[in-house]
């Protein structure tokens, strides 16, 4: 139950000196539509404040990394590490709605228990777990925080004029992602005041009671949420502008070397005026 993640120190190790505040990591298209075979691209990037650059993804790192549109699954083969994100070039080769996501390979990191209590609070973990770390001492070499992470994260282009992608429904199709934000109207038609209902999926299977936030474009809050039994929650856009939805779902981890296992899913839409 949970929401963001320290990226940097499990980079670089040093936890002790990290803001507990954690990192989001999101696939964000230059422009989200596009005309037919114009080129673009498409940034991935780890940061602290949506929608700006901060950290590149490795290329390593990436486990999967496709686009789906009029039905067929294209790799994302290209892509070009700069300073502060990792891009994809893409040209879809068809008029529609593509859905491109990317999946990174899981990575460990251990926090110390300061660290961990900013964690928990911030990525809205439940109550139970908080008080559990409430006064564990800093000093405490006990009590460790072992966390296996993996990401994904998944965006849309639309290509081609409006009446073509309007009538495109391909959007409704989950990808595969283990942990995947669905959503249950046409993102490439948003506006401002407007609706947006989605549906969290584990492994295909809808995720009840699952805290899911939506953040717009320079603002440091969101609007955080639960997910019903069905899995499902809506969303209301106030104004116009680029939205990160963001959630993670913490397990106790089975193995010994490990006390927990995360998965982080990110969707970022456009919403129009």
């Amino acid at each position: 139950m949970l929401q963001r993640l320290i990226l940097l120190a499990a980079c670089m190790g040093f936890f002790a000196s990290l803001p507990a505040r954690a990192h989001d990591t999101w696939l964000l298209p230059k422009k989200f539509r596009l005309k037919a075979e114009e080129r673009s691209t498409l940034a991935l990037t780890s940061g602290m404040a949506f929608p700006r650059n901060e950290f590149a993804i490795a290329p390593e790192r990436i486990n999967q990394a496709f686009v789906l549109l009029a039905g067929e699954k294209t790799v994302l083969a290209k892509r070009e590490k700069q300073a502060k994100a990792l891009q994809f070039p893409v040209m879809p080769p068809n008029v529609g709605v593509a859905t491109v996501f990317v999946s990174l390979l899981p990575k460990t990191l251990e926090l110390r228990p300061n660290l961990v209590r900013e964690y928990l609070h911030e990525i809205g973990a439940s109550d139970s777990l908080q008080a559990v770390w409430k006064n564990v001492p800093n000093a405490d070499k006990n009590k460790r925080w072992r966390e296996e992470y993996s990401k994904h994260a998944k965006s849309f282009l639309f290509v081609g004029k409006e009446e073509f992608y309007r009538s495109d429904s391909s959007w409704k199709t989950p990808c595969g992602l283990m942990l995947e934000i669905v959503p249950e109207a046409h993102p490439g038609l948003l506006r401002a005041k407007s609706d947006f209902p989605v549906r969290v999926l584990l492994n295909g299977k809808p995720l009840p009671n699952f805290p899911l936030d939506c953040v717009l474009e320079g603002k440091k809050k969101g609007t955080l949420l639960r997910t019903d039994a069905e899995g499902r929650t809506r969303f209301t856009f106030a104004k116009a502008g680029r939205y990160l939805l963001r959630g993670t779902l913490l397990q106790a981890a089975s193995s010994n070397d490990l006390d927990w296992q995360s998965h982080f899913t990110t969707l970022t839409v456009e919403v129009r005026r």
